[in-house]
């Protein structure tokens, strides 16, 4: 049964946006593969309306969180899989989330990988993780992982959230295990662009560092709020 909707937030992807979709597509079951082009100023749409079986254009660029909102409140499937632009050949490896979720055996799947020589030091990671474990109380391997997959019945809970850039995977585990739900995490081979200790590096990992921290304060300001409710 085609029963996986693939959401994919692509911005200035157009290196490996192609090789991506084409890894998916030898997974059975998916239904669909939507690709939101976050405003792409390169190839990335042209691209995308290729090969993907639907395209949603963003004239600006918005940022992953709200481009996987978009994704999802288009997704049509029984379960709904996020996977990052930059994946390639490697993207096959989802077929090895989607069976834990199809067999029930939890809510929330994220692929975890082992770092590349091109790693950074780990400092965004271990934050995200830190914070994940300060409300929740669960040690997440995997907290930055873009790929993942839930069941559409958690829908509402996640477009009623709100979410920012690099900060969505981080406060969307949260919310998914305070909402009760069963998160596992799964050991796949993916495989993204690593930009290492460069330059560039530093600064993406300083922007993840800086959603994230966005992200805390509306953590903070609803548990305010439960604090105020419950008095």
């Amino acid at each position: 049964m085609s029963n996986v909707s693939v959401i994919i937030p692509a911005y200035n992807e157009e290196v490996f946006i192609k090789e991506t979709i084409d890894a998916l597509r030898h997974i059975p079951g998916l239904l669909e593969i939507i690709i939101i082009n976050d405003g792409s100023t390169d190839q990335t749409s042209t691209i995308a309306h290729q090969y993907a079986d639907h395209v949603i254009d963003l004239s600006q660029n918005k940022g992953k969180g709200h481009a996987l909102k978009i994704g999802w409140q288009a997704a049509r499937g029984e379960f709904i899989a996020c996977v990052d632009a930059d994946l390639g050949r490697s993207a096959i490896e989802l077929k090895n989330l989607i069976v834990p979720i199809q067999d029930n055996l939890a809510d929330l799947v994220i692929s975890k990988v082992k770092a590349g020589d091109r790693a950074g030091f780990g400092f965004v990671k271990r934050r995200a993780q830190s914070i994940i474990l300060k409300y929740t109380g669960a040690m997440i391997e995997a907290p930055l992982s873009g790929q993942r997959i839930f069941h559409r019945k958690w829908l509402d809970l996640l477009l009623n959230e709100e979410y920012n850039g690099f900060g969505v995977e981080t406060k969307m585990t949260i919310d998914f295990l305070l909402a009760g739900a069963v998160v596992k995490e799964v050991e796949t081979r993916m495989t993204h662009r690593e930009m290492g200790k460069s330059p560039a590096g530093f600064m993406h990992r300083l922007k993840q560092w800086i959603d994230i921290e966005r992200q805390l304060r509306v953590i903070r300001m609803r548990s305010v709020r439960m604090r105020v409710v419950e008095k």
